[in-house]
């Protein structure tokens, strides 16, 4: 399939939507299943296994899926430095999605949050889109060690959101699932890059791939549905589509070599905004009403 950029932009655009209605399902059920889980615990293996059986969690699944389809027919037409972060769109999606079956206004401070994270976001695609290569080099070793690097930064996350403070649980864990989702869509691009250069598909190196895709895949759903159980739908959709962008550009970049027109000061402004763009779901988490909620349960206890 040959590169088109406005054509796998639109077809994220349009997956960005599914996932936010994805998490809005999904979030629904775990919530309901928990009772609001206002103590912010981890959710148990038993409880997961029943709440994947509601409805609306598998209609979720669906929305899901779907959206990951798009993005990997966008990943054929596009870098994945450009196609990655055009999926932060789901996170206003995600806020009027709230709002809208609360039937409230968004608060100003939330308003604020979410403005800053799009527009420095969105900042950051244009700089990346105009200036990324729209070529990416494989070499194995180098996608391989920067899957360990995105693995072992996950876990950290993990134990985070399962040990720290109940009022960021559920930055954490989905923070931790976006570092696997980022590395999910740099992971196809390796795949897509390596089958367009060989003839013969088979190499112990591309099995590896495919296995830390599974992996990631189950790890990455474990984890964003431990956000649900802890926080709000469009926290775990803010972090995602923020953290998410970041790491599958830093990959695209110094794994796939797509940097190589990049410059100085590009660099510079794509780290700016990138840091903007993570305060920003930072504030989000501590402006939402949940995060006073599991404050008072924290101090209580």
């Amino acid at each position: 399939m040959t590169q088109n950029i406005p054509v796998a932009i639109a077809l994220v655009v349009v997956g960005s939507f599914c996932f936010a209605l994805s998490a809005h399902f999904q979030h629904n059920a775990v919530d309901s299943h928990l009772d609001g889980n206002r103590g912010k615990q981890r959710m148990r293996f038993s409880a997961l296994m029943e709440t994947v059986r509601s409805p609306r969690w598998l209609l979720g699944l669906g929305l899901l899926g779907t959206s990951f389809l798009l993005q990997c027919t966008a990943l054929l037409m596009a870098p994945v430095s450009v196609v990655q972060p055009v999926g932060l769109l789901a996170f206003p999606w995600s806020i009027l999605l709230a709002a809208r079956v609360a039937r409230t206004g968004i608060p100003k401070r939330v308003q604020a949050s979410v403005a800053v994270t799009v527009v420095a976001t969105l900042a950051f695609t244009v700089i990346t889109g105009l200036h990324a290569s729209d070529q990416s080099e494989l070499v194995l070793k180098r996608v391989i060690w920067g899957a360990l690097v995105v693995y072992a930064i996950a876990i950290l996350f993990g134990l985070l959101g399962s040990k720290g403070p109940n009022a960021w649980r559920s930055l954490f864990w989905s923070s931790g699932g976006a570092l696997f989702y980022g590395l999910e869509a740099s992971l196809v691009k390796s795949l897509i890059e390596y089958f367009r250069s060989h003839v013969w598909p088979y190499s112990p190196a591309i099995i590896g791939i495919v296995v830390a895709l599974i992996l990631g895949a189950v790890a990455a759903g474990w984890m964003i549905q431990q956000g649900y159980a802890t926080g709000p739908a469009e926290l775990v959709v803010g972090s995602m589509t923020v953290t998410s962008p970041v790491v599958a550009v830093a990959f695209g970049f110094v794994v796939l070599g797509e940097a190589s027109r990049i410059t100085v000061g590009p660099a510079i402004a794509m780290i700016a905004l990138g840091i903007v763009a993570i305060l920003g779901v930072v504030s989000l988490t501590r402006f939402h009403p949940t995060y006073h909620e599991a404050t008072q349960t924290e101090s209580v206890s």
